[in-house]
């Protein structure tokens, strides 16, 4: 699983409204397409998908407000599946 950030905001930029999701819970997305769009002030600041998998979790809803480094959502990147890490609870 991979958290994406609130980040880019600018340097004196703490928080940020989230104004659209390009995608929904469950869709497939693919490194590098825009992912979420954050209005903060007169800015708008696009965060692009950081590694590709499954849009698993939409932390933040839009128009809510979000604070630099906050969660705003959850990929279930490809590696995980790989990793085999659902076989350490089986004995």
């Amino acid at each position: 699983m991979f958290e994406v950030l609130a980040k880019g905001l600018g340097k004196s930029v703490d928080e940020a409204m989230v104004k659209k999701w390009f995608f929904e819970e469950g869709d497939a997305v693919t490194e590098g397409d825009d992912l979420v769009e954050l209005a903060a002030g007169d800015s708008v600041v696009l965060i692009s998908v950081p590694t590709t998998g499954v849009l698993a979790e939409i932390c933040m809803d839009e128009d809510d407000t979000v604070q630099r480094d906050e969660v705003l959502c959850i990929i279930d990147d490809e590696e995980s599946d790989l990793n085999g890490d659902e076989d350490e609870d089986r004995e």
